[in-house]
């Protein structure tokens, strides 16, 4: 499948719109936000795509590309060392019984990172990569899962490859992209890099004045819901346990997601309906429902891909996509009901960019 536009633009794109019942049809930035934001220049900006500044964005399109799709030159001979990155399959067992959060594919493990239980990580080291091995251990006491807690495991893991830090060339990969040449996916790479570009003057060259203040409250209550949500399906905790054993009060907590995340994902959007509200841009509510559905189709066939449990309800599809772009799962969700990165182009062609 072909990458449509990175994720930090569909971010700075799809935040923000809804079908609901607001005199702008939005659920959020439903203010004249003239007051809030003062709009820099966004029409007839010049791209020179021959420039070094430019090469830079091209470049990091192609990074995010390979990071994206781990287009990295895998390892297959040999055996496991500490600090290798090792692509591994595992199934963990109790019992006999695999449980649950205990299975993966395609896994990206640095050994001796301890993201693992004790044991795990340095079971792998002399391992045959291709190879299959059987890890008794035992989870420590305190785990946080009243079924896991001091529970005697097996983890049945296979080692596909190690992942080295030299990247494969387009050359090599463009294929896997679904294009047909090296030069088709080079073009859309340029346009990927325009686009690019173009946003980020945008948002560099505006200012916001203040953040709606109901907004940011509706944000933060609703990323706090999807948290809670989020560890009790997947960890069976609460938000107060997760928070003790971060050491943060909600307080802290709220204040870290609003000044880290909350505002900066704002800003970005406030700067971008600022331009959609004076160009009288707007979207049907069947074109958002037709891209909230590629959305969920592509996250989806990502997740099955990995090994990872797709949830079956829409709502539940669409929490799973949201924790993949970006981790801002029901609020998103609430949110994500207007603009997606295909209308990207849209905004631009109204700016009048200029390319040469």
């Amino acid at each position: 499948m072909k990458r449509v536009l990175s994720v930090l633009l569909v971010m700075g794109i799809i935040f923000g719109f809804s079908g609901c019942s607001k005199d702008k049809g939005r659920l959020l930035y439903n203010v004249n936000l003239e007051k809030y934001v003062t709009l820099g220049e966004y029409k007839n900006i010049e791209v020179d795509t021959s420039s070094d500044e430019f090469k830079e964005y091209y470049d990091a399109v192609i990074e995010q590309d390979v990071e994206d799709n781990n287009f990295y030159v895998k390892k297959t001979d040999g055996k496991v060392e500490k600090d290798d990155v090792a692509n591994i399959d595992y199934v963990g067992k109790k019992d006999g019984v695999a449980f649950d959060g205990g299975t993966a594919q395609g896994y990206d493990l640095e050994i001796g990172s301890g993201s693992f239980i004790e044991g795990f990580e340095d079971g792998l080291i002399g391992v045959q990569i291709g190879s299959t091995v059987d890890l008794n251990l035992t989870f420590p006491e305190n785990y946080g899962n009243e079924e896991l807690n001091g529970a005697k495991v097996v983890f049945t893991v296979k080692v596909n490859y190690v992942k080295t830090e030299e990247k494969r060339k387009p050359e090599d990969y463009y294929k896997d992209l679904d294009f047909k040449s090296v030069e088709e996916y080079n073009a859309d790479v340029k346009q990927r890099a325009i686009e690019m570009f173009v946003y980020n003057k945008v948002i560099e060259s505006s200012k916001i004045n203040e953040y709606p203040q109901e907004d940011i409250d509706y944000l933060t209550n609703a990323t706090l819901d999807s948290y809670k949500v989020a560890l009790e399906n997947n960890y069976n905790a609460t938000l107060e346990e997760y928070l003790q054993s971060m050491g943060q009060t909600e307080e802290q907590f709220k204040e870290s997601l609003v000044s880290e995340q909350i505002k900066p994902a704002m800003e970005q959007n406030m700067v971008l309906y600022a331009i959609l509200d004076k160009e009288n841009i707007s979207v049907t509510k069947d074109e958002i429902n037709k891209e909230i559905d590629k959305m969920v189709d592509y996250i989806e066939a990502f997740s099955v891909s990995k090994g990872f449990a797709v949830k079956k309800t829409p709502f539940e599809k669409l929490t799973v996509a949201f924790i993949w772009i970006g981790g801002w799962v029901l609020c998103m969700a609430v949110a994500f009901l207007g603009l997606s990165s295909r209308y990207l182009p849209i905004f631009l062609l109204a700016a009048g960019f200029v390319v040469y």
